[in-house]
């Protein structure tokens, strides 16, 4: 990612500016900027959130000074700006090491990828994410032929299968496993029983 940024300083500051954009809108970075060190070795620094009183230099950071969340999605970012139209771009857990307000967040960078033409392939365990898909669906702001779920469950015989949902313009799919979504709903069923007979105890 490192190099890509580099060359984005030098040709295309768009791209960098809707880099930082992204990075903005999960929390991650105000700014970013690459460095040439050596021959071989990019220096990445970012401005941090929220602005300090001095700004200026003081305000970047080497990027491995910061939180695990920006170098883990950094290259998820710079992979679906690089994109050209019909390009694929498979992301593994692109909510690691997010807050839960950023792996929403994240669900709008992905819906701007596709919307732009690049065929995204996100593996997820997130809830979070697919809410923020739905939401995005749910308000107009993303097309239901944009977006396909694909379930993977592995069977008592040990073989994987493969279910495939559709979605509507209400961000609800036809076939959502049972196993998914009942998980947190039973969490939060048991920690407010819970709590609710210690406070009658």
């Amino acid at each position: 990612a490192a190099s890509i940024i580099k060359a984005w300083q030098e040709r295309e500051p768009a791209l960098v500016a809707r880099l930082e954009r992204h990075l903005g809108q999960l929390a991650l970075a105000r700014s970013i900027r690459a460095t040439q060190v050596s021959g071989a070795q990019i220096e990445l620094r970012v401005a941090r959130l929220p602005r300090s009183r001095g700004g200026g230099p003081r305000d970047l950071v080497n990027i491995a000074d910061v939180g695990f969340g920006v170098s883990q999605a950094l290259p998820v970012v710079v992979a679906l700006l690089a994109a050209d139209f019909s390009g694929l771009v498979y992301v593994e857990q692109p909510e690691l090491h997010l807050h839960p307000r950023a792996q929403v967040a994240l669900a709008g960078i992905l819906a701007d990828a596709a919307k732009r033409g690049v065929r995204v392939v996100a593996e997820t365990h997130s809830s979070l994410l697919l809410l923020g898909l739905r939401t995005l669906l749910a308000e107009g702001k993303l097309d239901p032929a944009l977006v396909k779920l694909h379930w993977f469950e592995r069977g008592s015989d040990g073989v994987t299968k493969v279910t495939s949902g559709d979605i509507d313009q209400t961000g609800a799919w036809d076939d959502w496993p049972e196993d998914f979504a009942d998980v947190t709903l039973d969490a939060q069923a048991r920690y407010l029983e819970a709590a609710e007979a210690k406070l009658l105890a």
